[in-house]
Order: structure tokens, then C-alpha cells, then sequence
């Protein structure tokens, strides 16, 4: 399995972090895009993507948009360094939100569209962030869509039309745990209905523990999520499809791989 989003380097992993990796292999979870939020923690991003072998890490450097207030000057050039040193790394986690930091809402589009262009400059699939504001999203990225080799709309809740959209413009949707929830209604419906070969999973780990799901390391709280979840996400999926879950893990990571340009 091909674990399409998640943040280990976050500091709540600290602990458990070798703890949750051998978790995650013993699940079956082959590869995990780990994705960057801030400039604080690309350096992070980038270590362990060397280090770690099992699962194999893919990196993505970029700005959150609940980051976009507290940048250097020097940013986007630390961004295109970070890129230039690893031609496998992807851009994200990018994008607008809806949820948190409305007032700097044209900042987060400034920030965004910054980005999206070196991403076509670059030639790098983007990473997007659209919490309540895929609509908004998809309108700064269409003039950019074209120009990047493949884009991944992560932990998707939009509606069917922008999921289609995204699809013409050759976007992939990955599903987090969020499927597990039988009331996120609009999000599994999307699920049904999205391409087989734009589909992808991810668990957005230590966010967004699905409803089953184990707490990574020795969380009290019962709230870390961890790769090793991914095998429920995938479960979810593959009943709401009506396909084999193996089908599905099978699936997923090939998509992961195309739109990551990590094979062709």
C-alpha cells in the first residue's frame, strides 16, 4: 500500500516515530509521501526521506496556507533549493483553506499561486489542501493545470463536479480515513464515483485517526493517527466500491507512483 499523505516528521511523532514506521511495514504500507508545511520543517522532510527504508518516504517541500503569515523573506528560494536537491520530491502541502486564517485569505492565494508556478517550472506533481475551499481552489489552479505532470487533491471532500474537474485536468483524489465515517456522506459518495485510475488513499497522519483506528505510539489521548491505519482507509474503500481490498491497495499505489512520476 502507498500511503499518499501524511506529515512523520511532525513533532507529536517525536516519540514514536521508529515505533509507528515498523507499525506501518508490518501493515503492509509499502511507500508514504511525507509532506512538508513550513519552511521549519523541510530539512526534517528531506532527512527522512533518507534515512527511512521501510516504508520507503517520498518528500514534498511546500507552505500550508495555515503557515502563509509567518514566512521568511527568502521562502520560495529555500523551496526551489529543496526541490533542485531531490529530483523525486513534489510540492505540497499547498493550497487555500476554509477552516482557518479567512482574513489572510490573499495572502494563502498569493503564497499558493507562487508555488504552482515554480511547481510547472519544475515539472513537479503538487500536493493540494482545499478544506472548504476546493471551489476556490480549483480557480487559481486552472491556469496552472495544465502545466504541471499531475496534481493530488488530498484528503478530498469537495463535490462531485470539482472532483470532476480536477479529474479533466488530470488530477488524482485521495481519500483519508474520513471514508470510514458513514455520515461524511458527500465524501464517500465522491469515493463511489471517482476514476479507478485517479484514485488514491492516505491516512494525513498524526491527523484524522479514522473511526477504528489505532493511536500511534502511546498517545493517551487516542487522537495520533499513523500510516499503519491505511489498511482500514483502504477496507473502507474497497466496500464502498464493492471491490476486493487487495484490488484496491494494488490500485492506489500504482496511481501514487504515476502522479509522484516515481514510475512511468
Amino acid at each position: 500500500m502507498f500511503d499518499a499523505h501524511a506529515h512523520l516528521q511532525d513533532e507529536r511523532l517525536v516519540c514514536c516515530r521508529q515505533a509507528v514506521l515498523t507499525a506501518a511495514a508490518a501493515a503492509g504500507v509499502e511507500a508514504v509521501c511525507c509532506c512538508g508545511s513550513m519552511p521549519g520543517d523541510w530539512d526534517a522532510v528531506a532527512r527522512l526521506a533518507v534515512e527511512c527504508v521501510q516504508p520507503r518516504l517520498t518528500p514534498a517541500f511546500g507552505v500550508h496556507p495555515w503557515y502563509v503569515g509567518k514566512l521568511p523573506p527568502d521562502w520560495l528560494d529555500r523551496l526551489d533549493a529543496c526541490l533542485a536537491a531531490d529530483p523525486s520530491a513534489a510540492v505540497g502541502e499547498i493550497g487555500l483553506d476554509g477552516v482557518r486564517g479567512a482574513s489572510q485569505r490573499d495572502l494563502q492565494r498569493a503564497v499558493l499561486t507562487a508555488q504552482l508556478e515554480l511547481a510547472a517550472r519544475r515539472g513537479r506533481c503538487v500536493v493540494l489542501h482545499g478544506a472548504r475551499a476546493w471551489g476556490e481552489l480549483c480557480g487559481v489552479l486552472a491556469p496552472y493545470a495544465s502545466r504541471l505532470p499531475g496534481f493530488i487533491a488530498h484528503s478530498f471532500g469537495g463535490s462531485l463536479e470539482i472532483m470532476r474537474d480536477l479529474v479533466k485536468w488530470g488530477g488524482c483524489i485521495s481519500f483519508s480515513g474520513t471514508v470510514c465515517n458513514p455520515e461524511a456522506t458527500r465524501v464517500r459518495a465522491a469515493a463511489v464515483q471517482a476514476p479507478s485510475d485517479r484514485l488514491l488513499v492516505e491516512t494525513d497522519a498524526p491527523d484524522l485517526l479514522p473511526p477504528g483506528g489505532v493511536p500511534a505510539g502511546s498517545d493517551a489521548a487516542g487522537r495520533l493517527n499513523q500510516p499503519a491505519n491505511l489498511v482500514g482507509v483502504v477496507a473502507s474503500l474497497a466496500a464502498l466500491r464493492g471491490v476486493p481490498a487487495a484490488d484496491i491497495a494494488a490500485l492506489t499505489s500504482r496511481n501514487a507512483g504515476m502522479v509522484l512520476g516515481l514510475t512511468r
